[in-house]
């Protein structure tokens, strides 16, 4: 736990008692401040009503509260303001979220830096790349956030440590001190636009990471989306390029399978060979890999080192994961890829896919999709957006309607089965999974499970 002893005798609310805000709650409470606790769950309020203070924020007076705190994603002007967002600006609250209450304690920990990353896709398997190496290499590390542990249940690291910071927009929106050490800006693709007023209130808000940093400071920003590109153009300060595109001047790039590091403004230098991690697949490992290369290096790290260290990660759950394999057929677990632009880029990292996709569609749906269609033998459509998804198929490449995901798995295992190669099963959905799941980890693990359990029934087959 994180000390929050310059909080001491402060009044401060707390709204929302997910993992994030029960973690600031307890530190909060452990540092000797009076804490105020709710949430609209009413089952979560009554299961924390024995261990923190628990008051209807809402109809109470805020008179003697100095602070609140808010979980990430809490509306803040879009679409409309949340109603204690009101309350606490009515009464002059401080407004925080878990960073920040981080950001404001920075002062009282042992020496140390922060990496923060942001983007629309490859965050989490960014942020844990990053602190894979950065243990693999021997340092101190902790991994919070958007991804990993709750900011305030992370243990303070000895001097020279460094904290690996996954951010998200809506957590981004609730930050006004953080400076970061590394920064990394990945990419853009639309979501969550109708939190932040379209795709510019979305773009300004991971740009924040970059506006609060001190401009002596290292930033890689992605350059191989438009949006991405024109913060690179405008931003101000000690910035890099990442792209897996093009070449990069002073920066890190990947070209025809090669990593290359043009940081030191001379001639490029190749490093290593994207088929040296074959736990990392696809284009947008790559541009993971280049990202972490470059921020590795710029804490301190030797090349040789990051580089053995980049071979060793395993991947994520529900990240390109191989969940089973049977006669030829691989079952890939991508259930992560939750808009269109994270599914093209599984897309473009295998041959001979059954694709299976839909859920709940978002603003892009399929589009940034239909370019990759060329190793797609078939599309299997499931939940609200099938539909739509086979409209945007139609002409382009085989789908069927199959509703749910046993159905659609099943499906496309007979046809791969029937394949004389095999064959790819890739769940990517492209699609939210709030209709038929409760999150893309229980897709991703109700995919998993279908795959080992063809996986146990059929003669050859084996768990990943």
């Amino acid at each position: 736990m994180l000390p929050l002893d310059k909080f001491k005798d402060n009044h401060i609310a707390i709204f929302g008692l997910g993992l994030s805000g029960v973690a600031v709650a307890r530190a909060l409470k452990a540092a000797g401040a009076t804490i105020y606790c709710w949430d609209d769950n009413e089952e979560t309020v009554e299961k924390y009503r024995g261990e923190l203070p628990i008051v209807d924020l809402y109809n109470c007076s805020f008179e003697d509260v100095e602070a609140i705190v808010f979980p990430p994603g809490m509306p803040l002007i879009y679409p409309r303001p949340h109603a204690l967002v009101g309350k606490a600006m009515a009464n002059n609250l401080g407004v925080y979220g878990d960073i920040e209450l981080f950001a404001l304690i920075r002062d009282q920990l042992p020496s140390h830096k922060v990496v923060g990353i942001t983007g629309t896709n490859g965050k989490s398997t960014t942020s844990a790349l990053l602190t894979h190496v950065l243990k693999e290499c021997g340092m101190d590390a902790a991994l919070g956030g958007n991804f990993g542990v709750p900011v305030m249940d992370l243990d303070p690291l000895p001097e020279g440590g460094v904290y690996v910071f996954e951010l998200s927009s809506f957590q981004l929106d609730l930050m006004e001190s953080l400076k970061c050490d590394v920064a990394m800006l990945l990419n853009f693709a639309p979501d969550h636009l109708e939190r932040h007023g379209g795709m510019e209130g979305y773009v300004e808000a991971k740009v924040r990471i970059l506006t609060m940093m001190e401009n002596d400071k290292p930033a890689f920003i992605g350059v191989d989306d438009q949006w991405a590109l024109s913060t690179y153009q405008i931003y101000e300060g000690r910035k890099h390029p990442v792209s897996v595109q093009r070449a990069a001047q002073n920066g890190v790039y990947v070209q025809s399978g090669v990593l290359w590091d043009t940081r030191d403004h001379g001639d490029a230098g190749p490093v290593a060979r994207m088929e040296d991690f074959p736990n990392l697949p696809g284009l947008h490992n790559a541009q993971n890999i280049a990202f972490v290369y470059g921020a590795a290096l710029e804490l301190g790290l030797k090349k040789a080192d990051v580089v053995s260290a980049l071979k060793t990660f395993v991947g994520l759950p529900h990240r390109m994961e191989q969940v089973a394999t049977i006669d030829g057929v691989s079952f890939i677990n991508d259930s992560k890829a939750t808009n269109g632009v994270a599914a093209a880029k599984a897309l473009s990292a295998f041959d001979d896919i059954y694709w299976v996709a839909g859920g709940l569609a978002k603003q892009d749906g399929l589009a940034p999709a239909i370019q990759y269609l060329g190793a797609v033998k078939k599309a299997y459509l499931i939940g609200t957006a099938a539909a739509e998804f086979a409209k945007s198929l139609d002409g382009q490449c085989p789908a069927a309607i199959c509703g749910d995901l046993e159905k659609a798995t099943r499906a496309a295992f007979d046809d791969a089965s029937a394949a004389i190669d095999g064959g790819t099963i890739l769940l990517a959905p492209a699609a939210a999974s709030f209709d038929q799941f409760t999150s893309f980890g229980a897709r991703g693990d109700a995919f998993a499970a279908l795959a080992q359990n063809l996986c146990a029934t059929t003669a050859g087959g084996n768990h990943a």
